[in-house]
């Protein structure tokens, strides 16, 4: 047989509960706490993000819409309006009499070939393997699509 253990106080009496523990409830609003602030944080800087989005977009359209009413401007000048833009501004046309002289050092002598010893089919057709090899850059706009 099993004993069963009693106690000797009434069963119609109700046994002490424990009380609400203080730091707990401190602990629990501490936590509560810290997470609305984390949310409050990464809420404010997904609106930021956002806010630099859109400002970032105004921004290239407003850059596009100067480009293109740059163009339209430069479409529609003519000479004679330029001319005068330059006049007002100062900036004159360069002298046709005027002569530049450059030291000898940065002129090529006439009729003597870069390399006397090398062929120039020879020259052309290594010019034209290594152009193959590494072909030559070209320009490309600003804007490439």
């Amino acid at each position: 047989m099993k004993s069963v253990w009693r106690h000797s106080a009434p069963t119609w009496r109700v046994p002490e509960s424990r009380g609400i523990n203080p730091l707990h409830v401190a602990g629990g609003i501490v936590l509560l706490v810290i997470l609305l602030l984390e949310v409050w944080q990464q809420s404010a800087v997904a609106s930021l993000s956002v806010r630099a989005s859109q400002a970032n977009d105004r921004l290239k359209r407003a850059s596009n819409e100067l480009e293109w009413t740059r163009a339209q401007l430069d479409r529609s000048a003519t000479r004679a309006e330029v001319g005068s833009l330059a006049f007002s501004a100062g900036v004159r046309p360069g002298d046709a009499a005027q002569v530049v002289w450059l030291p000898s050092d940065y002129l090529e002598e006439d009729g003597v070939p870069a390399n006397p010893s090398g062929s120039p089919a020879l020259l052309a057709s290594a010019g034209r393997a290594l152009q193959s090899l590494v072909p030559e850059a070209m320009a490309r706009g600003r804007h490439v699509n």
